[in-house]
């Protein structure tokens, strides 16, 4: 496991001949179970199953491709991870006694500068994109000025 964290650790890039150098020189030392590059390298892939692939390659239909992250699995890979989880901040905030909730929320929904409005939502097998027309269930169009999951499901057919 260790090695697992030491291998994948976003900071540190390790070759493949740098990973094999620093299992040989733990085994020179003497470090106890030790494990062959082989065995390093099925355990990355065991836990590569167990957690999943957190990026989704997307074509759109023009034939344009980017990767959308699974947020929901990075932060609670987060939350799982002894040595970030205790940096972590969670809103809305707590108001010291205080609820805030629904001055947080208009801020998201009210208050948010253009700049900062995500550009999409992915929801199913379509992706919908701020200003973009969308024709709603009642005939007419409209554009979009922000969006959410819930507002794409209740007006789009």
């Amino acid at each position: 496991f260790l090695m697992h964290l030491l291998f994948s650790s976003p900071c540190l890039r390790f070759l493949q001949a740098q990973r094999a150098a620093v299992l040989t020189w733990a085994k020179e030392l003497g470090a106890p179970e030790v494990l062959l590059m082989y065995a390093v390298k099925k355990t990355q892939e065991h836990f590569m199953r167990l957690l999943g692939t957190l990026t989704e390659k997307v074509t759109t239909a023009l034939g344009n491709v980017f990767y959308l992250n699974a947020i929901s699995k990075a932060i609670a890979m987060d939350f799982a991870n002894p040595l970030t989880h205790f940096a972590m901040q969670e809103y809305p905030e707590d108001g010291q006694g205080h609820v805030f909730q629904v001055h947080h929320g208009s801020k998201m929904l009210e208050d948010l500068p253009d700049g900062l409005v995500p550009p999409c939502v992915h929801v199913g097998h379509a992706i919908y994109f701020v200003n973009e027309l969308r024709q709603q269930s009642m005939g007419y169009t409209m554009t979009q000025k922000t969006l959410s999951i819930s507002s794409v499901y209740n007006t789009c057919k």
